[in-house]
């Protein structure tokens, strides 16, 4: 419909989408039918075009968190998006957003200048554990919301 590859991506098929309005534009072209349902045609498909084009994002990662793999938040407009990178993942891979089959995310892996220290992940990850347990606690007002509420109810 526009002329354009399929693996063109979406600037060239709004150059062409541009083009192809120039041309066939009312003031350029009489309006007959034809013509203004091409027209028509070339404007839905655009749109669509727009509506389901995958985001294409990337995200830089030291050589060591490709070597043990690592989770990052990323945002894609004013939308918050979760990649899992896997361990042992390369440069120039490409791996699909958590939850977002539309969102694309290119690694790219960074020499490290030096590697970190050696890291005591079952510390760390007790730590990680108990700074869940105590953030997801309630607090005392949200207990006592709940006391007040189900108090109400009982009456």
């Amino acid at each position: 419909m526009l002329g354009v590859e399929p693996c063109a991506g979406f600037p060239a098929a709004k150059t062409a989408f541009r083009e192809r309005v120039k041309q066939l534009h009312p003031d350029q072209t009489p309006p007959t039918p034809d013509t203004l349902s091409e027209l028509a045609d070339i404007v839905a498909a655009i749109r669509y075009l727009e509506s389901h084009r995958p985001a294409c994002l990337e995200v830089e990662i030291s050589a060591f968190d490709a070597e043990m793999g690592v989770t990052r938040a990323l945002k894609f407009g004013d939308k918050p998006i979760i990649v899992r990178i896997p361990a042992g993942v390369q440069s120039g891979a490409e791996i699909g957003a958590v939850g977002e089959d539309d969102v694309r995310v290119t690694v790219n892996v960074k020499a490290d200048v030096k590697r970190p220290r050696e890291v005591d992940y079952g510390l760390m990850n007790d730590q990680l554990d108990d700074f869940v347990a105590e953030f997801s606690r309630p607090s005392a007002i949200s207990r006592l919301a709940r006391w007040i509420r189900k108090s109400q109810s009982a009456a």
